[in-house]
């Protein structure tokens, strides 16, 4: 006797196509389109927490789909990893920050010329300048 024959499968079509928007991927796409707009005409930077957004099975991968891939793809080892991608959209980033098991903490539309987390701290680069230059002169 098979244990598995008595669990419910559902299969659901994750690859919807995109002229199927749901609601919640268009509202979505019209937060981002509004910081884009405070971007462009203010330098206003804006952030979409997706994790706080109820989204139907499907959504998540739609808007993937629909943002793609820009030409900058980051990945931070610090206590678990960060991942950040650049959409097809200049300016608008995906970024994922993971634990040490690879579970997900956080993830983020960014819509900034760089994420924070790729600016270099102003403290570290003191730091390291100061460090060079001691080298340099026990050269």
């Amino acid at each position: 006797m098979n244990p598995f024959n008595d669990i419910a499968i559902e299969v659901t079509d994750i690859t919807a196509p995109v002229n199927d928007l749901t609601d919640n991927v268009k509202a979505i796409l019209f937060e981002i389109n509004a910081l884009q707009e405070g971007f462009v005409n203010n330098s206003q930077s804006g952030i979409i927490d997706l994790r706080t957004l109820p989204m139907l099975p499907g959504e998540y991968n739609m808007l993937k789909q629909i943002l793609g891939e820009g030409e900058v793809n980051a990945t931070l080892n610090t206590l678990g990893s960060s991942h950040i991608m650049e959409t097809a959209l200049t300016g608008v980033w995906w970024v994922t920050h993971d634990d040490e098991n690879n579970e997900r903490l956080a993830e983020f539309i960014e819509v900034t010329e760089i994420p924070d987390i790729l600016k270099s701290n102003k403290n570290e680069t003191e730091m390291a300048y100061t460090v060079l230059k001691q080298q340099l002169e026990s050269y």
